[in-house]
């Protein structure tokens, strides 16, 4: 989108600011008094509103305020006949004004939205870092004209491209990052299925798909834990409130109310909008006669710090109860357990461990994929099969913690091209694109990262390249509808050295296979990964209501039945 220049002056009448190439000074010291922001030395500095020229703006800087002389003479800065479009360049260059400038909205280090942005979830104009000094985004940004800085997110992962000026683009589409289309564009609500079926499910006596809740436990040192009632649909969900109304049938989607407050968690903001769009038939208006209710003034934690006062403002809502029954909770961020008390509300979480997930009750979700993986074309995904030379791949930031290093370990430079963004290990990541490594790849290694969740699993799955899953204690998103085996590998974390061996070994038809099903999975399950979440919930409900009336304390998932089912 193209910008649009007006007067500063327009930000007094609330118009947004797009450029400041047609500010004049005394627009720039009528817009510094109206901000009221902590420079308290304007006043002392003289500055007025009257009819000032360039230099004698910065004339007043350098005699009348201390603050700034220093400032200016360390500058390039001097008493010619600057403009005031270059004065604020060299201001937002100084880490000791910049912040004070993009406060004022003078367009001194504001986001832009770009083009080439890999993260279009988050906003601004963001660049994956190959290395700690985050090379190219810096490189982008001196090739652009109007960016002023770079700013680096405390991981050294990701960087947001600043602009001098403030470009007003469109809003991103409603379910950007939320949800995804096959042809990788912004994803169209109205696309999102309004039933899934579960293949993998046997039938169970209603007619339904089972879920298979044993299936999350496979090829883990964790067992399942006894049934003692911790979380059930039996012990901590009102059936009662899922029983179809006039019209209704126990085909029907359960009535979904999803709140109104706005998620504090900027990435989050567009996430209630697309949920009501995407899961259109079965959202209501009315939270008393709602099946669910999906909260939202939990949605503000940022780096796995959340709001003291969540569990408060979620016992306040009149729906709650004092239980939270029939409440589900999104959460995912890294951390294994939510941050905030949840009473006996259900948790729909990315970075879950098996230790803490209540089979038949919680519902274990991806971590959505990112900027390239979102946008990968078929024509992308037809040319690489068959040209898939690698492997085994892994990039990405190595946390000591992790096992992240021991894989690095595994590069050979050859098949296996294992490196650390922030270096070590033994192959160099600058050789090496992401997304043509994906792409190349036979098998993708995601392992935990700062939570037990990953990216790169769904990324890979988005990139048709088969996931290797690498932890003991991650419990795999919609584990009891899915059968992981059939296009996942998941090995020990002991069994980190043996990793090529053990992929070498799998015979060229059950890889071919493995990515025959990879492709259905992504296409029918996670291109509206929460259309998928719902649909596992309403066989669950429909489960434990059947088993309710027939008096069996059924319910929950597990057993078997012959066939495949919905």
């Amino acid at each position: 989108t193209q910008p649009k220049d007006i007067h500063l002056e327009n930000l007094e009448r609330g118009g947004p600011m797009a450029s400041i190439g047609l500010a004049t000074s005394e627009a720039l010291v009528r817009e510094l008094h109206s901000r009221h922001y902590d420079w308290e030395v304007l006043e002392r500095a003289g500055l007025s509103f009257s009819k000032l020229r360039h230099i004698e703006l910065l004339t007043y800087l350098r005699r009348d305020a201390p603050r700034f002389r220093e400032i200016l003479n360390s500058s390039s800065l001097g008493l010619s006949a600057f403009d005031t479009t270059l004065l604020l360049r060299t201001l937002s260059r100084r880490p000791d004004l910049a912040s004070a400038l993009r406060e004022t909205g003078l367009g001194a280090g504001s986001d832009f939205q770009c083009t080439f942005d890999e993260s279009p979830r988050d906003g601004g104009c963001q660049i994956k870092c190959d290395g700690r000094s985050c090379e190219r985004a810096q490189a982008k940004c001196r090739s652009l004209g109007h960016c002023v800085s770079v700013d680096v997110n405390r991981d050294k992962t990701w960087a947001t491209l600043k602009s001098l000026q403030v470009f007003m683009p469109l809003p991103p589409p409603a379910c950007e990052g939320y949800a995804f289309e096959a042809n990788g564009s912004a994803a169209v609500p109205i696309d999102a299925p309004l039933s899934l079926s579960f293949d993998d499910l046997p039938v169970g006596p209603g007619g339904l798909g089972l879920p298979q809740e044993e299936w999350c436990y496979r090829d883990t040192p964790v067992q399942p834990p006894p049934d003692n009632g911790r979380g059930t649909l039996q012990t901590c969900f009102d059936l009662e409130r899922c029983q179809p109304r006039a019209g209704e049938t126990e085909a029907s989607a359960l009535r979904l109310y999803i709140d109104t407050p706005k998620p504090a968690t900027h990435d989050m903001e567009r996430w209630p909008t697309c949920m009501r769009q995407t899961l259109r038939a079965g959202v209501t208006d009315e939270a008393e006669g709602a099946c669910l209710v999906i909260p939202t003034v939990n949605i503000n934690c940022e780096w796995d710090v959340c709001d003291p006062a969540t569990h408060s403002r979620l016992r306040a809502m009149p729906s709650w109860r004092g239980t939270g029954h029939n409440h589900i909770i999104w959460d995912y961020i890294d951390h294994h357990t939510i941050k905030y008390r949840t009473d006996e509300a259900l948790f729909l979480k990315t970075s879950m461990r098996l230790s803490d997930y209540r089979p038949g009750f919680d519902l274990p979700a991806p971590l959505l994929p990112n900027g390239e993986a979102a946008r990968v074309s078929p024509a992308e995904l037809a040319a690489a099969r068959g040209r898939r030379s690698l492997l085994a791949s892994f990039k990405g930031v190595c946390q000591s913690s992790s096992r992240r290093p021991q894989l690095a370990k595994l590069h050979n430079g050859r098949d296996l091209i294992m490196v650390c963004t922030n270096g070590g290990g033994r192959g160099s990541a600058q050789h090496w694109d992401y997304k043509t490594l994906m792409l190349s790849s036979v098998f993708s290694v995601a392992p935990a990262g700062n939570g037990l969740h990953s990216f790169r699993l769904a990324e890979a799955i988005f990139f048709g390249s088969i996931p290797v899953i690498v932890d003991d204690e991650v419990t795999l998103p919609f584990c009891s509808v899915l059968d992981w085996r059939r296009f996942s590998v998941r090995i020990r974390q002991s069994q980190v050295s043996q990793l090529p061996q053990l992929l070498r070994a799998i015979p060229p038809a059950e890889v071919a296979r493995m990515q025959t099903r990879l492709a259905e999975v992504k296409r029918k399950y996670f291109l509206f990964p929460f259309n998928t979440a719902m649909a596992i919930l309403h066989l669950r409900v429909r489960e434990a209501q059947r088993a309710a009336a027939k008096g069996d304390g059924g319910g929950g998932g597990g057993g078997g039945g012959g066939g495949r089912g919905r």
